[in-house]
């Protein structure tokens, strides 16, 4: 007679078989006192958690891209709806050929074959960045590009996986001081990052709005060498939903009569018309807002906001690695000037927690 088994002892059977196996796919060696290998596939995974952890690290590595492909025009369409964010770039750079759309999103892909390069964000391709955005987002697609032609790349992210600064309307001030720019205090949102990838690079044109306001920026920058090339031409309000939506920037019909009558202002241009105030040694000059800027007498301003924020970015590193034991990941870090100190603040979230712990 066959020995009847505890009830439920098949699905623990089938639980502990689950985990082995997901661990026999993870890792590549055991090693002495606890220690593993990890699968190359593994690693990649874990980078890409670790290289997003907002919608501004999104913004940062698809702006970066669009730089480096020799754009002299980079549209960010950016939009909320309901729990997600839609985000669409767009430039006028050298172009995806048609048999790499899908496979630039795949690990180590990369153009530049001889060496990487390193701005005010870090270092930059390795080849990671866009198979980083994929792990992350609903989807992330090259909806139009080819060689010569620019790219228009799309991607709907959800705000409950990947999360945003609250505020996304105010852009922060400009800082001059013996005649250089750098941008200062505000809200560490996508407009910071555009604001200081414009002041980082004067020669490139950078726009960010609504997609209403990025179709009625194409049909005024209107280029030979770019995806949208022709859509200044398109007087039906139909015919131009059609193109902006085959270009990730989804227009409704009537809004598109709108663009047509000349309702919809393009944009201008990022740090021409969007920065609150600019800031003076000794003066202060306003091009934008209500109130004027103070000069500051905090000698740590002399440190840039870039090494401010490379700072938080490796104590976050850091203290990840310290709670990776406990199962907790830190959400976000900031680094903060105020006279006399520098101020690190990491939010910390736990494995099945709703929110951070500060």
């Amino acid at each position: 007679m066959e020995e009847e088994k505890p009830s439920g002892s098949g699905e623990l059977l089938d639980f502990v078989s689950n985990i082995t196996d997901a661990a026999r796919f993870r890792i590549e060696e055991s090693l002495p006192h606890g220690y593993v290998r990890l699968k190359v596939a593994e690693a990649e995974r874990r980078q890409a958690q670790h290289d997003i952890r907002s919608v501004e690290d999104i913004v940062i590595e698809l702006v970066r891209n669009s730089r480096d492909a020799g754009a002299s025009n980079i549209l960010l369409g950016f939009q909320r709806d309901h729990g997600d964010r839609l985000i669409t770039v767009l430039d006028d750079g050298r172009g995806i050929p048609a048999d790499m759309h899908s496979i630039v999103f795949e690990p180590r892909v990369t153009s530049k074959s001889k060496d990487f390069e390193e701005d005010r964000y870090g270092v930059h391709g390795r080849g990671m960045a866009l198979f980083s955005i994929r792990s992350r987002v609903h989807d992330a697609t090259v909806l139009k590009s080819d060689e010569g032609q620019g790219a228009a790349i799309a991607m709907t992210v959800d705000l409950g996986s990947v999360p945003e600064r609250a505020d996304q309307a105010t852009f922060p001030a400009l800082d001059e001081s013996d005649g250089r720019t750098s941008v200062g205090n505000g809200p560490h949102n996508v407009p910071r990052v555009m604001l200081e990838m414009a002041v980082d690079h004067p020669g490139l044109n950078f726009y960010l709005g609504s997609f209403s306001e990025a179709l009625a920026t194409l049909r005024d920058i209107d280029s030979e060498d770019s995806p949208w090339h022709g859509i200044s031409g398109v007087t039906d309000a139909r015919e131009l939903a059609a193109r902006s939506a085959g270009l990730g920037i989804p227009v409704s019909e009537r809004n598109c009569y709108r663009v047509l009558g000349g309702e919809v202002a393009p944009l201008p241009r990022v740090a021409s018309g969007h920065a609150g105030t600019v800031r003076h040694t000794g003066t202060v000059k306003k091009v934008g807002g209500d109130r004027p800027a103070t000069v500051s007498r905090n000698p740590l301003k002399a440190v840039s906001q870039g090494e401010m924020e490379k700072l938080a970015r490796d104590a976050g590193r850091l203290v990840d690695g310290m709670l990776e034991p406990y199962y907790m990941r830190s959400m976000e870090a900031r680094a903060r000037r105020s006279r006399g100190k520098i101020t690190i603040t990491i939010l910390v979230k736990g494995r099945g927690e709703d929110g951070p712990e500060r």
